[in-house]
């Protein structure tokens, strides 16, 4: 898409040497949909927030200002802002994420209303998940926990669409996004145990003879791509325009072709030196898995974790949708502001290939017995020695094997496909699993899930 023109005020009235220091609002659309930015420029440095995504926020990589123009990249999201102030308080450009532009306008100063109500301390209530729901701002909320030793806990509210009056229940199911990569890890251990692969098997070893990639990756291995550390950038180039999103009956050809396209580009690090947040990483690692077994990934997930942990609600993609809604359906904000349910299929998620890295959903009564396995270690599904690998960075840094580690050895995720957004966590000195849910993506997410685990820890009899 072309660049709008820009203002006829003369740059030379309003353009100074020093970058434009402070915060810019923006809004890009891509597919039809518009989602909210907010960049803020310090001296020498840049920092880019994603209003709908819960507030995140990733510091630039480069930071380039040559006046007028301000040339800012995001390496590891794959991100980059070329543009040039147009006015005192007008900054316009362009977006690239994964092969695509798309024009944005940004306007001086922090124009997007967030609500950032922080409740008194208290238990989880229901009451209190009403009041965290309409803090949400999203259709539905709902979070479940559980105390070893103690039952487990589901609170849910609100509808599963906004267009129909039919309220959540506590067995719908939800979809996890990235939290759905421990999964993946946890397959891989289970295949490891089984002596059909090895921790250390690396991607020349199973992956050379099949496609081409560049040689830098060659040794990385199934802990390398497991745990952010392959190099990989965050996604294959363009992977919405070159991959099914309508389900598949077998995608195992599409998921050594995305392989191929992700380890076509030299890495962004040397193997093993650098942690960089990579969907990439867990396609190819499942490519491996689908590889030495003949099995696709979500057969082997069935298989292997889901059937052997007793989760009868998991599956993939988002839930069944249909009219009236049989389960929650995901939203996306409209060009009118408002949140709108996504019920068309080849858009209500992302291409099935990234299914390794982020596309399963689940009931949150399944999900919190998922999250006890890895509380309690069961040795019958796992030896003591792979669940240790599985919740511990292998080479230092803050990411075990599809979980993030806190400094008091916590393990947590956040997933989202930009439509539902999902928060779980394992505390196990305390004996505590948490997992948060709702079926949108908010500026409030981020705080509502932390407010509503904090009332979870406060909530053991």
């Amino acid at each position: 898409m072309a660049l709008a023109a820009a203002t006829t005020v003369p740059v030379a009235a309003f353009a100074a040497d020093a970058p434009p220091i402070g915060v810019w609002s923006g809004t890009m659309i891509a597919e039809g949909r518009p989602y909210r930015s907010k960049v803020t420029v310090a001296d020498g440095r840049a920092s880019l927030t994603i209003i709908d995504m819960g507030e995140l926020t990733i510091e630039a990589s480069r930071f380039q200002w040559s006046a007028p123009t301000l040339s800012v990249e995001w390496k590891t999201n794959d991100i980059a802002f070329e543009g040039r102030l147009s006015g005192p308080d007008a900054l316009e450009g362009v977006v690239t994420q994964d092969g695509q532009s798309y024009p944005i306008k940004f306007r001086r100063g922090d124009l997007f209303k967030v609500d950032r109500t922080v409740l008194a301390p208290g238990p989880l209530t229901a009451a209190r998940l009403t009041q965290l729901h309409a803090i949400s701002g999203a259709p539905a909320f709902g979070a479940g926990w559980a105390f070893k030793g103690g039952p487990d806990n589901v609170l849910v509210e609100g509808r599963r669409s906004t267009e129909a009056a039919i309220p959540v229940a506590a067995s719908d199911q939800w979809h996890i996004g990235s939290d759905t990569k421990s999964m993946t890890a946890t397959l891989a251990a289970r295949l490891v145990e089984a002596g059909q692969i090895d921790w250390t098997t690396t991607i020349a070893q199973i992956l050379g003879p099949r496609i081409g990639f560049d040689p830098a990756y060659g040794q990385a291995n199934l802990l390398h791509l497991l745990s952010h550390r392959s190099g990989l950038a965050h996604d294959a180039p363009d992977p919405d325009a070159r991959f099914s999103r309508l389900p598949l009956a077998d995608p195992r050809a599409e998921r050594l072709a995305y392989a191929q396209a992700a380890l076509k580009p030299p890495p962004l690090a040397a193997v093993g030196q650098v942690e960089s947040y990579s969907n990439a990483g867990f396609v190819v690692a499942a490519t491996m898995l689908e590889t030495v077994t003949g099995r696709s990934w979500e057969q082997l997930m069935r298989e292997r974790v889901f059937s052997p942990l007793g989760m009868k609600s998991a599956g993939f993609g988002p839930p069944q949708a249909g009219r009236p809604p049989r389960q929650p359906l995901g939203h996306a904000r409209g060009l009118d502001g408002a949140l709108h349910p996504e019920t068309r299929r080849d858009k209500a998620d992302l291409p099935v290939v990234l299914g390794p890295a982020g596309l399963a959903h689940v009931g949150l009564g399944d999900l919190l017995t998922y999250l006890k396995a890895h509380r309690d270690r069961p040795e019958a599904f796992l030896s003591r020695a792979s669940w240790e690998r599985l919740q511990t960075p292998p080479f230092g840094g803050y990411s075990a094997l599809g979980w993030g580690v806190d400094a008091n050895g916590s393990l947590g995720h956040v997933g989202s496909n930009g439509l539902w957004w999902a928060h779980v966590f394992i505390d196990r000195p305390a004996g505590m699993v948490f997992a948060g849910v709702q079926n949108a993506v908010t500026p409030e997410a981020q705080s509502v899930m932390q407010q509503a685990l904090e009332a979870a820890r406060l909530s053991r009899a």
